[in-house]
């Protein structure tokens, strides 16, 4: 039986990632006061939408150790925030912390499950439909993140009829956004553009988190929306990667997805002009990080 949540996915056509998928991509580690400096930067510029903090093991990254400090500090009522996670440990952590946009992480590759979250990939959709089902009594969402749906570097092309297949499951387990991701960056515009279309049927909201590997992060981008993404993961400037997958390049940036979706029509509600200030708070954050590690060495 599928449950039913009252969250709606705001109108928001791009969603920062640099506070997760950005900073765990980086060797210094930001205190939470600094995270909070880049953060009202990042909202000055207009963005709206984040995907704030992963609540992961700290010893696996080290980089969002302060989860529950930094999304209590973080929290904005006119901002939605949400946090990922990849087990249902993690989901405890962050619906404690009140966290009420969950995304939980599952690859449609299996290579990839086992190395990222050490299990296969049954166990953590298993884990996921327990999510779901305990975030019903809890007044919060849980999103379903999908990685590696176009390729992996063990395994190769990914199935798309195992991406809809999962989306299909976790559709009737009662989520309502789906994030579809290009992992390895390897993707190309008409792959991406078949798969949304066919995820879009199956009537969840489709998102896409993108890697620019190959340089065609922007192209993908452009294609996924015509064929009916509404939300875009971003990072600022070139940050991101994968700290369990050696080769991949950065997310789609901010500045390539506000110049793609304008010159299409789109407008992002961004001011790129303000992202200057946002980029010169990570550049002294990250400085000062160092210099904190080099004084320790």
């Amino acid at each position: 039986m599928r449950l039913h949540h009252k969250h709606t996915p705001p109108p928001h056509l791009l969603r920062d990632v640099t506070l997760r998928d950005g900073l765990q991509s980086v060797p210094e580690i930001l205190t939470t006061e600094e995270k909070l400096g880049l953060f009202k930067s990042l909202v000055d510029a207009g963005v709206k939408d984040f995907q704030l903090t992963s609540f992961v093991n700290p010893a696996r990254i080290p980089q969002l150790a302060d989860a529950e400090k930094f999304y209590e500090l973080a929290k904005d009522n006119e901002v939605h925030m949400a946090a990922l996670v990849a087990n249902l440990k993690g989901f405890e952590r962050a619906k404690n912390a009140g966290v009420q946009v969950i995304d939980a992480v599952l690859s449609a590759s299996e290579n990839y499950n086992k190395k990222n979250s050490s299990r296969t990939m049954e166990e953590s959709a298993s884990e996921i439909e327990i999510m779901l089902g305990r975030a019903a009594h809890a007044n919060a969402t849980v999103d379903v993140s999908l990685a590696n749906c176009f390729h992996c570097f063990a395994e190769g092309i990914i199935d798309p009829e195992r991406v809809l297949m999962l989306t299909k499951r976790f559709h009737n387990a009662g989520t309502r956004t789906v994030w579809l991701s290009d992992t390895t960056g390897h993707a190309e515009p008409r792959a991406v553009s078949n798969l949304v279309k066919n995820a879009c049927h199956i009537g969840v909201d489709i998102g896409m988190h993108l890697h620019d590997t190959l340089g065609r992060a922007g192209d993908n981008a452009l294609a996924a929306y015509e064929a009916g993404a509404r939300r875009f993961d971003v990072v600022l400037g070139e940050l991101g990667g994968s700290p369990f997958t050696p080769g991949v390049g950065g997310n789609l940036s901010l500045e390539t997805a506000i110049e793609v979706f304008t010159k299409a029509g789109i407008q992002t509600g961004v001011d790129e002009r303000k992202l200057d200030a946002a980029r010169i708070c990570f550049n002294n954050a990250i400085a000062t990080a160092r210099s904190r590690k080099d004084a320790t060495a």
